[in-house]
Parts: C-alpha cells; sequence; structure tokens
C-alpha cells in the first residue's frame, strides 16, 4: 500500500468557502486496486452546518489545489469527514513520494 498526507488550508464546498482551521487529506492506493481511497478531515474556524451529502469538493493546501466529488459522512458542526467518491483531480501531478 501507499499513502500520502496533505496538508489543506482552504476548503469549497459546492461553491460554498468553508471558514477554515485546516485540515489533513488522506490518500492511499492498494495494491489489489487502481483506484485510490481518499478521506479529509477538516476543522472550521467557526460553526458550519452541511447535511452529509455528496459534494464537489475544492482543496488548497501548500503543496498544490485538488478537487473531487466527497461525501459527508461526519459532521459536529467544527470538525467535517469527507470520504472520496471517485476521481481526486490534481493528485496525478503530485502523486506518491
Amino acid at each position: 500500500m501507499q499513502h500520502r498526507r496533505f496538508y489543506i488550508s482552504e476548503l469549497i464546498v459546492s461553491g460554498r468557502n468553508i471558514p477554515s482551521q485546516g485540515g489533513d487529506l488522506i490518500v492511499a492506493k492498494r495494491d489489489e486496486s487502481p483506484d485510490l481511497d481518499w478521506e479529509l478531515v477538516h476543522r472550521t474556524s467557526e460553526d458550519v452546518s452541511i447535511e452529509p451529502a455528496a459534494y464537489d469538493i475544492h482543496l488548497d493546501g501548500p503543496e498544490g489545489q485538488l478537487s473531487g466529488n466527497a461525501l459527508l459522512i461526519r459532521s459536529d458542526g467544527r470538525s467535517l469527514v469527507f470520504r472520496g467518491a471517485g476521481e481526486l483531480v490534481g493528485f496525478a501531478e503530485l502523486g506518491f513520494e
């Protein structure tokens, strides 16, 4: 298995800027599958109300910009957990180290 962690400083969820304290994006590739698994755990700087559903998310951090479709699987108003639901656009340029 290969994996990589990215610090994410800015998050946009279906066109909505999320007030951000930052978060971690984990990208993993298992040997038995060509698909990437990815998950974002992001902390907000104020309470945010978002319903669990599918969203188009845009991520920005020191290493570049990434985007993709993801499911919001958990939120307590200050912490959001998204699970990737398809391609992570921009990852091919960054790859695994």
